[in-house]
């Protein structure tokens, strides 16, 4: 991918829109927008936004894993339908970087912990194993993914779905350890995803580099060239035991 064309950001005024932006605004020429600036539900505000643009790193969403159906999907379906149907229909668009969650797969880890899943405790969790959410939001997420793939499939559009872990600073607790992302690495993955010439269409696992983690980023690595340098290892003795006996992610309401 070259830089003849801006790459639209949206959800720029969330936590992750405005590291990506921070971290990419020397590199590429960003045409970040958030709720502010116009509502992705709209489809000609989209249509507008995308005319130009050469890449899409779709970030705006509803990040609450408790809420309803009622509150997700606006910004969690039909803003994405939306998304996606104006890249496919913006000659200039070559490449859609989807941002996903790990709640997606997030069954896999209870399923696995209690034993009546298809994965045990011991193996890591990969982006072999078929979606699995563990809540309304996770579930809307494997939408995202899916109608991601019917854009590429039938448009040709390059789609890169990212699950994101839990990006924050540091680890909150012991529970965030397996799934973190941090600041320089959540960059570093987008990034990735963003340049990566050979994907046609692939979902990845975002953590960082963490020691231990059930979750496996190798495809990330292999397919995206991405290369995380922190390790949640380095926070584990200042992080507090929130959850007794439970461990890598069990509590996914701090994944994002």
């Amino acid at each position: 991918m070259t830089n003849e064309f801006p790459v639209v950001v949206t959800g720029a005024a969330g936590l992750v829109g405005g590291l990506v932006v921070d971290g990419l605004k020397d590199r590429y020429d960003l045409r970040p927008t958030d709720l502010h600036d116009g509502d992705l539900r709209d489809r000609a505000f989209v249509d507008d936004l995308l005319t130009g643009a050469g890449a899409v790193v779709h970030l705006a969403a509803n990040a609450d894993p408790d809420t309803t159906w009622e509150h997700l999907r606006g910004p969690n379906a039909d803003a994405v339908a939306n998304v996606l149907d104006a890249a496919a229909r913006t000659p200039t668009v070559s490449r859609v970087v989807l941002a996903s969650s790990l709640h997606a797969m997030g069954g896999h880890l209870d399923a696995g912990r209690t034993g009546i899943g298809p994965r045990e405790r011991s193996e890591r969790i990969g982006t072999d194993l078929p979606p699995y959410p563990c809540c309304a939001y996770g579930a809307t997420k494997v939408f995202a993914e899916q109608l991601g793939r019917v854009y590429s499939d039938t448009h040709g559009l390059s789609v890169r779905c990212l699950r994101l872990g839990g990006v924050a600073e540091r680890p909150m607790a012991a529970s965030w350890l397996g799934g973190w992302l941090s600041f320089d690495d959540v960059v570093r993955l987008v990034e990735a995803a963003l340049t990566a010439d050979a994907v046609r269409y692939g979902v990845y696992h975002g953590i960082s580099a963490n020691t231990g983690s059930m979750w496996s980023w190798a495809s990330a690595r292999d397919e995206l060239g991405y290369q995380p340098r922190d390790d949640s290892a380095g926070h584990a003795h200042a992080v507090i035991d929130d959850l007794s006996g439970a461990d890598d992610g069990a509590r996914l309401a701090h994944l994002t």
